[in-house]
């Protein structure tokens, strides 16, 4: 389907539309720089609008008049004449002379540099440019490097050139207006463009809105703290290189945070206290442990309460320490808190001097049954424990935080995204502005308890399914569509345990994300599983992996409701009895995805025997190279009457079905037999072994890794090399060296 075409004034609509809206909804919190910024741009004409939109989604603030040649505008000296006059756009001043460099072409710098070349005297020219001479052939980063070193008026200078330099003002006022409209600090139109251009989903869920803000002072703190943001980010960038004014920045950012108000909106809140963390933890990176526990102490909750636990038991403050986490023991602010407060407490304060306890994780984790799995699945560990239920007869899905997200999403989908009162702000957001905060639980209790009650009747999973139905691939920010998302929802709803009042399991698990998203949210087990009407959680850790205080958290929660959910480690085995295909394909060229497959050939093999093979040419339906030819003996001719991948496809995914797929160089083999089946839209993923990788780290220092060098080596026949059946069938030898060594590890 063709992409529609934009209007060629696309982005003056799109402009207008974001004022329009604001002036709207945000009447209340306008500035009177907003309000003046509004009317002075409704004043410009046309092509003046049109320009300066166009300076606007541009990177940058300079801009050379040269460069603002646009069809539908003209000539652009009178306009920018106009938007100088009212104060859009000014020459550049010392402060936009950063933005000047990194925008200059090596040209104009040739000319900014004859220009003071002229305007020097020429006894200090020549002493500056002896260290740093100066030549037309240089490199633009030399050029520049040589310009910046010489003591010369370069706002006088760049006033002389025949071009003509301006600098966007008022920006500070536009990005008001933009937050107003985002909710954050936003750049350019994009989302509208993508939008029209039938990209970006928009208006999905409701066509009124109520405004974000309805106080000033609500509209300004908000404000600041999303301009604090990018500003902290670019602070930490600055300190990594060790400035020793570190402690002096960082105490005025804490006097300019003690400036901010506290607020009543929740969400604020919790903006000022992540401002406040993130502050806090720059502090600690650089040892300023007094500045960290300020900012640690301006900050709401956890986990700024856990650095200030820590602090105080390295500042050796053990009273203050002590009493700081019976007040967090008595009043969580939630779960993780809490488990944090326990665990911390019992090992510091009750443990005998010398002989701390294992934290509550490490013993969890270390009591955790383990199961036995292929190591085949190393870096694969959940797809590994997948395998080993399916084998004994499970459904199994990989599930994480997205069924749960999903769930969550679909029944409450009314309050969250179509509810009148709903807190979405403007078409383009997919999710509410309260979630984060609690809010949302505040406002739509009494309907959000009146749907958990509905979770407990005999019809939730006819209602989750018409949901589903209903609104089925509608973007959002809560949670992605896939294909088998009902199969794992359904059985959720249909298999939870009841409680004894004869209430789902999911009414807590719902309730306690509707009113605590953001540590709700996510830490759920890596794994769903069913089997004879029953659901299993499992949290899959391999060796080396720790467990999270959020998913310790999640696994708790899920207990407590009644679930089976637990954790469960892997020890990593070789199965003697684990069946392998060596394959071995020739093509036409080194890129799977540009070249195509002219002979397969797969063994398939148990326990060093060989099962069966698999062999053929395949048409790649284009012309052979002539090195190819060279290399394999295959030629056009040949594969005329061969069948092509789309023909074989069928058998070779039943011959692959089950087994370890296994080449030598196996990510190039593997490569062009997804790449196949891909152009045929047919699903293909295997675990895999690549006897290169293998030959190395079990037979290590040997002169060259190639089949025809390993086979020299270990006495192997291959007598048709780069014909795939035959490198199959050599590679298979390979295979069983590599098992014998592995089953000894």
């Amino acid at each position: 389907m063709a992409q529609p075409e934009l209007d060629s004034g696309y982005y003056l609509q799109h402009f207008n539309e974001l004022l329009q809206f604001v002036v709207q909804h945000y009447q209340p919190v306008l500035t009177p720089d907003s309000r003046a910024f509004i009317d002075d741009f409704t004043a410009l004409s046309e092509s003046a609008q049109q320009l300066l939109v166009r300076m606007l989604n541009r990177k940058g603030q300079v801009f050379c008049d040269a460069e603002l040649n646009y069809t539908e505008i003209g000539p652009p000296g009178p306009v920018l004449d106009e938007l100088t006059i009212k104060g859009f756009v000014a020459p550049l001043t010392a402060s936009d002379l950063t933005d000047f460099w990194l925008r200059l072409t090596k040209d104009t710098l040739w000319q900014l540099l004859q220009l003071a070349k002229n305007d020097l005297p020429p006894a200090l020219w020549a002493e500056y440019t002896a260290l740093r001479p100066v030549k037309k052939s240089l490199t633009k980063p030399l050029l520049l490097g040589a310009a910046l070193a010489l003591p010369a008026d370069w706002l006088a200078l760049i006033a002389k050139l025949p071009q003509r330099y301006l600098a966007l003002t008022r920006q500070d006022t536009l990005n008001y207006l933009y937050f107003l409209y985002f909710g954050r600090i936003e750049t350019n139109l994009s989302l509208f463009t993508l939008r029209d251009l039938g990209i970006r989903q928009s208006g999905q869920f409701k066509q009124q809105f109520q405004p974000r803000f309805t106080h000033a002072s609500e509209a300004t703190l908000a404000y600041q703290l999303a301009k604090a943001k990018p500003a902290i980010i670019e602070l930490g960038k600055q300190l990594k290189q060790q400035p020793a004014d570190a402690g002096s920045r960082l105490n005025q950012w804490l006097q300019l945070v003690r400036q901010w108000p506290l607020s009543e909106d929740d969400a604020l809140q919790l903006k000022r206290s992540e401002r406040c963390y993130q502050l806090g933890k720059l502090a600690e990176q650089h040892k300023l442990a007094e500045l960290a526990i300020s900012f640690y102490q301006l900050s709401n909750g956890f986990p700024a309460s856990e650095r200030l636990v820590r602090l105080y038991y390295a500042q050796d403050k053990p009273e203050q320490c002590q009493q700081y986490l019976q007040q967090l023991l008595t009043d969580p602010a939630c779960d993780e808190e809490w488990l944090f407060a326990e665990d911390f407490f019992r090992r510091k304060f009750t443990a005998p001097a010398g002989n701390e306890r294992r934290s509550q994780l490490s013993q969890l984790l270390h009591d955790a049954p383990a199961i036995g799995v292929d190591e085949l699945y190393l870096g694969q560990a959940e797809q590994g424990v997948m395998a080993f239920y399916q084998a004994q007869g499970y459904t199994v899905f990989h599930a994480e935080n997205n069924p749960w997200l999903a769930l969550f999403g679909l029944w409450f989908w009314h309050e969250l995204f179509e509810h009148s009162a709903s807190t979405l702000h403007n078409p383009f957001e997919r999710r509410p502005r309260n979630l984060a905060s609690g809010g949302f639980y505040q406002q739509f209790s009494t309907e959000i308890e009146q749907k958990l009650q509905q979770l407990n009747s005999a019809t939730a999973a006819e209602r989750l399914l018409a949901a589903i139905t209903a609104h089925y691939g509608k973007a959002n920010s809560l949670f992605y569509w896939h294909t088998d998302l009902a199969e794992q929802l359904l059985p959720l709803i249909r298999l939870a345990p009841k409680h004894a009042d004869g209430s789902s399991a999911l009414v807590p698990i719902l309730r306690a994300m509707a009113q605590d998203f953001k540590r709700h949210r996510s830490g759920y087990p890596d794994l769903l599983l069913i089997k004879d009407q029953q659901l299993e959680f499992i949290e899959v850790k391999a060796p080396g992996d720790k467990i999270q205080r959020h998913q310790l958290a999640r696994l708790m929660a899920l207990q407590q409701a009644g679930f089976n959910a637990r954790i469960e480690k892997l020890n990593w085995i070789v199965d003697p009895n684990r069946i392998y295909v060596v394959l071995d394909v020739e093509t036409t060229g080194g890129k799977a995805g540009l070249d195509r497959v002219i002979e397969i050939g797969a063994v398939k093999v148990q326990a060093g025997e060989v099962l069966d093979t698999f062999s053929t040419l395949i048409n790649p339906e284009r012309y052979i190279p002539s090195f190819i030819t060279r290399l394999t003996g295959i030629n056009s001719a040949m594969l005329t009457d061969a069948p092509t991948f789309a023909d074989i496809a069928a058998k070779l995914s039943e011959f692959l079905q089950g087994a370890v797929f296994v080449a030598h160089n196996a990510k190039f083999d593997y490569g062009f037999i997804r790449a196949e089946f891909t152009r045929l839209d047919m699903p293909f993923a295997m675990p895999q072994l690549c006897t290169v990788v293998n030959m190395r780290r079990y037979y290590p220092g040997l002169q060259s890794y190639s089949l025809g060098k390993l086979c020299a080596e270990f006495d192997i026949k291959l007598t048709n090399h780069h014909r795939a059946l035959d490198d199959a069938m050599a590679t298979v030898e390979l295979l069983k060296l590599i098992n014998a060594r592995r089953q000894l590890t």
